[in-house]
């Protein structure tokens, strides 16, 4: 292609700029595509978040090898103010007391890593024209995923070891959550009009202006099928504000964006059945409070920020603080979540910080946020207008719901159009001031820290594989949990499916050691994160037991929190059930809830 044709040719292309594209293209359009049979969730629950940090820590390697060798760095100009971030979230998690020390290591050094990696992506010295190629590789990394969304659409299709199945045919992608799919399709498709609006544009092959215009049809498709409000909203307010800074700009390339946009109608008015789920969305939003549960969450997040204003409950803490909230408000009649399942997030990112880390992490959040604002503000009308509008999308879907926890795809990418919002303005400096040691430690310790991320993450796609390969085999082998219970994100997870299996052979065998052990490793781990199967197993295991008020204590705090939940409903029949003897009672509490963790 014509596109790759101009990169080779670019004089501008040294080594530095071709290992960058190198790299970026591994982190764009592989690493986000990795797929192995999964429990979903967030975080490396999901194995292609895995690959995503693989290749980040590459990125963070080979920036700082240029950095050293280059005997220079270079610096966005508000470098300092996009430290805040990352800075306010490490002061108020070491003021606050940690509840669940797992979640606040992880959380802090994603924040620290990702920094890094967006003052690595200066370090390879791109040029403006290099920066607009790259942005293409986030329009296939779009087109990609699309076009994932739409082998999913087919009936009868058989792809369950590469890729996720939508048993109700969804057009969900790698994320497994539609809403992701939604907002990373606006993204691609304001980005798609920015890059209509670039001179560059008359000058690409045909070839790239038939994939331009594909792009579109399948992005609209998709937005309009998924009855997404936030891929709807995002995709609206990013292309308002692109329009509005660079119509004239567009209006230069009439013919590319008319057949663009006739493709957009086209792939909308095919997806259009999915704009009354879309409305009827929208509807619940207005109603407030006794429609749409987002309300409900912020109003007890809410209240949670108000008891600690300054310093929040303490990084990783949310769930359970959260779970402690809502059985009160429940108790107190004032709301109720109903079925709801546990929350891990209020479906704000602001409000997460706030509840968690207080104003201090606000004030890092926020100082960024301006010194964001103020480089567009310095970039000009129409740049400005541009970059700004390629934001929308995903800052929007922050800010109602978990976007960055469940695909770190949307975060890098994040990441990425803040390194190209700043590019401009950026600062060399020198390094001539470290010392002879000091250039010699660095890449070392750079070399060490990337070679054991890379073994972490590759032993916990191993490990998680284990997992699965345990819950898929009725026999329950042990040995399938071995790797997990070595890796400290799965230990936990791993440890408790042991623990369980142990102390339901002990049932069978008259031991109760096992569900001792059981009792005390649950007490713990109710006090960071509240989840039903860990307390309906906690309290067969005290029924075994014959402890029968701790039994009831236990069922009594779960159904607190989860009132409507059947599982647990379903459990408290069994307790209260009336058996003809003991020995009937202690046969029927050892059979494991019918709940799967």
């Amino acid at each position: 292609m014509k596109l790759g044709l101009k990169l080779e040719k670019d004089p501008s292309l040294k080594a530095p700029q071709k290992l960058f594209f190198a790299l970026i293209s591994l982190l764009f359009l592989i690493a986000p595509f990795y797929y192995q049979p999964n429990l979903g969730g967030e975080g490396l629950y999901l194995p292609f978040n895995s690959t995503i940090w693989l290749v980040a820590s590459w990125v963070i390697a080979s920036g700082c090898f240029i950095l050293i060798r280059s005997g220079s760095i270079l610096l966005p100009r508000h470098w300092l103010a996009l430290a805040m971030l990352p800075i306010g979230a490490l002061v108020s998690g070491f003021i606050t007391d940690n509840t669940n020390p797992t979640e606040w290591t992880t959380r802090i050094l994603v924040l620290i890593g990702s920094y890094c990696l967006l003052i690595s992506l200066y370090q390879f010295r791109l040029t403006p024209r290099q920066i607009e190629r790259s942005l293409y590789i986030l329009l296939i990394t779009g087109l990609i995923s699309g076009c994932y969304g739409l082998v999913q659409l087919v009936p009868r299709i058989e792809l369950a070891p590469y890729m996720p199945l939508s048993g109700n045919k969804t057009p969900f992608g790698i994320f497994q959550q539609i809403n992701l799919q939604a907002s990373l399709m606006a993204t691609t498709l304001v980005l798609l009009f920015y890059l209509i609006s670039r001179p560059t544009i008359s000058g690409m092959h045909w070839v790239v202006k038939i994939a331009l215009c594909l792009t579109g049809f399948i992005s609209c498709f998709i937005i309009a099928y998924s009855g997404s409000r936030v891929g709807l909203l995002g995709a609206t307010a990013g292309l308002l504000v692109l329009c509005l800074g660079r119509w004239r700009l567009l209006f230069n390339h009439k013919y590319v964006l008319a057949a663009v946009i006739a493709c957009c109608i086209g792939g909308g008015a095919l997806g259009s059945s999915g704009l009354t789920k879309t409305f009827n969305k929208f509807d619940q939003a207005i109603g407030g409070m006794d429609s749409d549960v987002r309300w409900k969450v912020y109003r007890i997040s809410l209240d949670l920020f108000l008891e600690k204003p300054l310093v929040g409950h303490g990084v990783g803490s949310f769930q359970k603080v959260f779970q402690d909230k809502r059985a009160e408000y429940q108790a107190d009649g004032k709301l109720s979540l109903g079925t709801q399942p546990r929350f891990t997030h209020p479906h704000n990112e602001l409000m997460l910080w706030l509840v968690e880390a207080g104003l201090i992490s606000l004030a890092g959040i926020v100082i960024a946020a301006v010194a964001t604002f103020y480089q567009l503000y310095k970039t000009g009308w129409q740049r400005g207008t541009g970059y700004a509008a390629l934001l929308i999308p995903l800052t929007l879907h922050s800010q109602v719901e978990l976007p960055f926890y469940i695909s770190n795809t949307h975060w890098v990418l994040l990441l990425y159009l803040l390194f190209v919002v700043h590019q401009q303005r950026s600062q060399r400096h020198t390094t001539d001031g470290m010392s002879l040691a000091a250039q010699k430690t660095v890449p070392a310790l750079m070399l060490v820290s990337t070679v054991l991320i890379n073994v972490f993450l590759i032993h916990s796609l191993y490990a998680y594989s284990g997992m699965i390969a345990y819950l898929r085999d009725n026999k329950r082998p042990l040995e399938y949990l071995e790797s997990a219970l070595l890796n400290p994100y799965y230990r936990n997870y791993a440890v408790y499916l042991t623990l369980k299996q142990q102390m339901y052979k002990g049932f069978d065998q008259n031991d109760p050691q096992p569900a001792l052990k059981y009792i005390a490793w649950a007490d713990r781990h109710l006090t960071m994160s509240p989840q039903v199967p860990v307390y309906m197993d906690l309290a067969v295991a005290y029924g075994a037991l014959g402890r029968v008020e701790q039994r009831d204590r236990v069922m009594q705090e779960a159904m607190a929190i989860y009132d409507s939940n059947k599982s647990l409903q379903g459990l408290r029949q069994r307790f209260d059930r009336p058996k003809p003897d003991a020995t009937a009672a202690e046969a029927d509490l050892s059979q494991p809830p019918a709940s799967q963790p």
